[in-house]
């Protein structure tokens, strides 16, 4: 993973590390087995991206469309390995990941974190909490997790971050404490029904999102324009 992310600054890739690994570094999950990263959906830095890709000899993996300004907006996954010692890198990129606004904004308030692959930008924790409003029950576990880092950051936390955690926590307890706080009584039922209506619609809206992505995955197949898997990115790149 350190060559990858040399390599990314190589290049000049303009890019954030988001999802599983990102939850590692803010002490908010303990494994993921994918990298995944979004990048600015420009032409030059997807052509950036690719020469820093081939520059870690790395292959397509699955279902990958091609790198391009329309795929990148459609909401489009790239999966991609990466040799190493050992266990290969699996890498997933995307240009416009759901539930989050521009990569601009993003990369404004992502904070540059020290990590065992060099001082990364990673994305913020209200941003990585959106990313994970998943059709993935687990991911609420960790959104709850990921607030408790939040509110550790400013003590004691101000009314207003703590009404941010009343909406964002999905633990029936962190709930109860966050309202207590705020001078908001209700029942442990009370909150449970909620969370679990909220999770619920959650999940139907990230349904929706990767249906449309699937349908238009379905389309490239069969206009056989997906990416030959185990293809070297170096094949891909214009001479």
């Amino acid at each position: 993973m350190r060559s990858l992310f040399r390599s990314f600054e190589r290049f000049e890739v303009e890019y954030l590390l988001i999802s599983g690994q990102a939850a590692i570094l803010y002490g908010a999950a303990t494994f993921s087995e994918d990298i995944d990263i979004w990048i600015r959906p420009t032409r030059e830095n997807a052509a950036r991206l690719m020469r820093a890709l081939a520059a870690c000899r790395a292959r397509v993996y699955k279902l990958t469309p091609p790198v391009a300004r329309r795929t990148l907006m459609a909401g489009h996954g790239f999966h991609f390995v990466i040799p190493a010692r050992g266990t290969p890198a699996y890498l997933d990129i995307m240009g416009r990941p759901p539930r989050v606004g521009s990569f601009s904004s993003a990369r404004r308030r992502a904070p540059m974190m020290r990590t065992p692959w060099g001082r990364i930008p990673v994305v913020s924790i209200p941003d990585l909490i959106a990313l994970k409003r998943t059709r993935r029950l687990s991911d609420y576990e960790v959104i709850s997790s990921l607030v408790q880092i939040r509110i550790a950051q400013e003590a004691p936390p101000s009314p207003a971050l703590l009404r941010w955690a009343l909406v964002n926590s999905f633990r029936v307890e962190d709930r109860i404490d966050f309202a207590r706080r705020l001078g908001i009584r209700a029942s442990v039922e009370a909150w449970r029904r909620r969370i679990f209506s909220e999770i619920a619609r959650y999940q139907a809206l990230d349904t929706v999102h990767w249906s449309r992505v699937i349908r238009d995955l379905r389309r490239l197949r069969r206009q056989r324009r997906l990416l030959l898997e185990g293809m070297p990115v170096s094949r891909l790149l214009r001479p």
